[in-house]
């Protein structure tokens, strides 16, 4: 009597077959010792194909030698992609891994240059190669010295990406920038990201050693594509589609929000960039000590706050006070800010910089030259705000400046190189408009504003009133 094409009995032999295959394969000793626990072989939750064999029994995918249809390796199937896919049609219970038709229109399973380079495991050089789950997976499982390896890729994450991702064949070298002295901890930090993480605060937190940033915590391997267009803030790139990320809805000003989880598989709503940043820089989960709460800092009822969540709460301002194409009521993306400090890469991978910022920006009020290679004039005009030689329409653009108020931006900031951090926040404030911040030294004492200037006591001389260029 058979069951399912094999017959009783039959395990030990398939057993024998696959370690035949283990070695002359080429697979080496990582299956050998993987396959027991890994996501295919674990008895209590393996491969479950074949009703009445046991979960993860080799039987699930190889069938008996006297089948009356032979395949390669003893396989049930032909040995490609179809052969996952009779499993894994649809989204995960995690849903990292989104359904077949998403993974058919990656950039992943379209693109011919999706083969793995080897040299261990060897590179695979079969016609129609790219794309192939086997590229990145192993069926059985691989085992290293430090254990199996997640999620059966051949080898470990961060290997595995960047063995593309280096500028060959991927033009874009993110290898590069995660090596440069500032970055995201994605080679101090390996294999913490788990597909099954999920909801779980305590997973991202700096409590317990779980902080992490792997490619998998902003990159669906299964889903990224490039955008047709850049996209428009604070909508993320179709590179970040399908990762885990968290939405808020704002109270008043200064509190913390109210925190919802959205899963990979949850298209209801556009990914936006800076909820998959809140996953990690926000108070849903433990921060390290001394790390802001962006979540906090980017609520559109604070005060004032750079545009990341939503438009500015100035709209007014003079459109010569702004450059590379900002207005008064544009949004950005964290990544305008932090990013490569040397390339047109997009994303927060790496920099020469301190806080993996694109220009040079030093958070002290100590007072120092200004120039306008720092990060603010990405976005601000210098000689709106630094240039004291400016023409006088061009630094009229800033309210606080000549001729309403001859001790403005361009003297504090061009003559007694007073620097931008003294007197403003670079993410938001609750309490004052223009991310106006207080306590810094040197820095300001108080301040006090009304609709046509205001009062501030800084730390350099007694208090002084002012009036504005413009209204507000």
């Amino acid at each position: 009597m058979k069951r399912s094409g094999m017959p009783r009995g039959a395990g030990m032999g398939i057993r024998m077959f696959l370690i035949v295959v283990g070695i002359l394969g080429g697979s080496g000793w990582g299956p050998l010792a993987a396959y027991g626990t890994s996501a295919h072989g674990n008895p209590a939750t393996g491969a479950t194909r074949v009703p009445g064999l046991p979960a993860g029994s080799c039987g699930q995918c190889h069938v008996d030698g006297d089948a009356p249809v032979k395949f390669p390796k003893g396989l049930w199937r032909e040995n490609d992609n179809d052969l996952c896919f009779s499993c894994h049609r649809d989204d995960a219970i995690n849903a990292s891994y989104p359904r077949r038709e998403v993974y058919e229109i990656s950039s992943h399973n379209l693109d011919p240059r999706t083969v793995w380079p080897g040299p261990y495991p060897p590179a695979r050089k079969e016609i129609g190669a790219g794309g192939r789950c086997l590229q990145c997976h192993d069926p059985h499982g691989r085992a290293d010295r430090n254990g199996v390896v997640p999620s059966l890729l051949i080898v470990r994450e961060r290997e595995l990406c960047l063995a593309c991702h280096d500028g060959d064949p991927s033009a874009r070298d993110i290898a590069r920038e995660i090596r440069k002295p500032y970055s995201h901890p994605t080679l101090r930090s390996t294999d913490k990201h788990r597909a099954d993480e999920g909801a779980d605060p305590s997973r991202f937190s700096a409590v317990g050693g779980n902080r992490h940033a792997g490619c998998g915590d902003c990159h669906n391997a299964h889903a990224v594509a490039g955008d047709p267009a850049p996209p428009f803030p604070p909508s993320a790139s179709r590179r970040n589609e399908r990762v885990g990320r968290v939405r808020v809805v704002n109270g008043p000003a200064g509190s913390i929000p109210q925190y919802d989880f959205r899963f990979p598989n949850d298209t209801s709503l556009p990914v936006l960039e800076y909820e998959i940043c809140f996953k990690c820089h926000s108070s849903w989960t433990r921060q390290p000590p001394g790390q802001y709460d962006m979540a906090r800092l980017f609520n559109v009822n604070n005060a004032s706050y750079h545009p990341v969540e939503g438009p500015g709460k100035n709209p007014g301002i003079d459109p010569r006070a702004f450059a590379g194409g900002k207005t008064a009521v544009s949004t950005i993306f964290c990544g305008d800010c932090h990013g490569s400090d040397d390339s047109d890469l997009r994303g927060p991978h790496g920099s020469r910089f301190p806080n993996i910022l694109k220009r040079v920006y030093e958070a002290r009020s100590d007072t120092r030259v200004t120039t306008p290679g720092e990060l603010c004039f990405l976005c601000h005009n210098f000689d709106t705000y630094a240039n004291p030689a400016a023409l006088p329409a061009v630094r009229q653009a800033s309210r606080f400046n000549p001729p309403a108020s001859p001790g403005g931006h361009t003297l504090h900031v061009g003559e007694r190189n007073v620097p931008c951090y003294a007197c403003h926040d670079s993410h938001g404030s609750s309490r004052f408009p223009a991310l106006i911040v207080t306590g810094r030294m040197p820095g300001i004492l108080s301040f006090v504003v009304n609709a046509a200037g205001g009062t501030c006591t800084p730390t350099c001389h007694t208090a002084r009133s002012y009036v504005v260029n413009y209204p507000r």
